[in-house]
């Protein structure tokens, strides 16, 4: 029997191997969201009022600022993220169309993961304060504002994808090349070659 040297491959098996594997990146992409959320949790900034009564508080002054602490703190952090996470995933395996959109995916998941285990935390730490009296001082849990936080790290995947691709080496340059270089007028000792006059008695 003569061995080809060409390996076969199931299509069920194959494809229940690329599931497995994005499964798997997924579940990743989700972990290190979590402990990015928990990171932000922890890192961010609370925003401290002036109880009033009556259901009503104060903001001191600067303290509004930290709301958009918060936002930029886990847009910066999910975003390094998704730059990171997209250039070890495109790397570690063919770049394809279908890979690029599972990328972004996963860069969305870990975003979600992260806002979701960051505002549980924060909420836990700061807990409500409806029942303060009149007079004292709280600290709000920080909070995201917007749903459009969650946006920058699938962003920043994309536009890794889209630098890696403008930037990865073209493999028919190389042929090219090679061919130029090996080919009948690059070889020295093909017809092309000047081999000098040729004697009569030759």
């Amino acid at each position: 029997m003569v061995e080809t040297g060409v390996r076969t491959s199931v299509p069920g098996w194959t494809q229940w191997t690329h599931s497995t594997q994005w499964a798997r990146w997924t579940v990743v992409a989700a972990v290190v969201g979590a402990l990015l959320g928990v990171g932000w949790a922890l890192l961010v900034p609370p925003r401290h009022v002036g109880v009033l009564g009556d259901g009503r508080a104060a903001v001191l002054t600067g303290e509004s600022l930290h709301r958009f602490d918060a936002v930029a703190l886990f847009a910066l952090v999910t975003a390094a993220a998704g730059v990171v996470g997209a250039a070890a995933m495109w790397r570690a395996g063919q770049g394809t169309p279908r890979r690029a959109l599972g990328i972004v995916a996963s860069a969305a998941v870990g975003s979600v993961s992260a806002a979701g285990v960051g505002l549980g935390l924060a909420a836990w730490r700061y807990p409500d304060a409806a029942g303060a009296a009149a007079g004292t001082v709280v600290a709000l849990a920080p909070d995201l504002a917007t749903p459009m936080a969650v946006l920058p790290g699938p962003l920043a995947a994309a536009v890794t994808l889209v630098v890696l691709v403008a930037f990865a080496p073209d493999d028919t340059d190389d042929d090219t090349d090679t061919a130029g270089a090996g080919g009948p007028e690059g070889d020295d000792d093909g017809p092309g070659k000047d081999d000098g006059p040729v004697s009569p008695a030759a």
